[in-house]
């Protein structure tokens, strides 16, 4: 075993009153400029996932599961999420990841708001994971009115070189 760690999957669901994420949450949020994320940015996908995920690698196919956007500074890519999983009425956001130095400035909340608003567009509810040990994020999504609907345990195993 190469690695355990406690996930919690969170939902929001549609709801007939509200236009988006926490209507609070979303008028309170700083609107950072918000690009679509191409094949030629996936180096700095790369230098972006490695920085937040020590030890981890991002997928170099990753961009073909769904769209992902972005946030620069200065030209630098220091913010980026995106959509994954996709199952009948759902639809995942994945590897929202804001560089260290950069957080606290609301790029994380807006790029979530921003997929939640292209879910919602299809008339899906918006899902995702997070690691029980990262407050921050989880402290993020609540605000955002994501809910937990499960804990999920996540190994990963290496095989043996016999």
């Amino acid at each position: 075993m190469t690695r355990h760690v406690e996930l919690l999957q969170m939902v929001l669901h549609n709801d007939e009153n509200e236009t988006g994420p926490s209507a609070s949450a979303a008028k309170s949020a700083a609107t950072p400029e918000i690009v679509e994320l191409k094949k030629a940015d996936l180096p700095e996908m790369t230098t972006l996932y490695s920085a937040t995920r020590p030890g981890r690698a991002i997928c170099p196919r990753i961009q073909k599961l769904g769209t992902f956007l972005g946030i620069r500074s200065e030209g630098r890519l220091v913010a980026m999420g995106g959509l994954r999983l996709h199952v009948p009425g759902y639809r995942e956001i994945t590897t929202v990841a804001t560089l260290p130095g950069y957080e606290g400035r609301g790029y994380a909340t807006a790029l979530v708001i921003a997929l939640v608003n292209n879910i919602r567009e299809r008339k899906e509810h918006p899902f995702l994971t997070v690691r029980t040990d990262n407050p921050r994020a989880v402290a993020i999504y609540q605000r955002l009115g994501f809910h937990e609907r499960i804990r999920l345990h996540s190994t990963t195993l290496a095989r043996s070189a016999r």
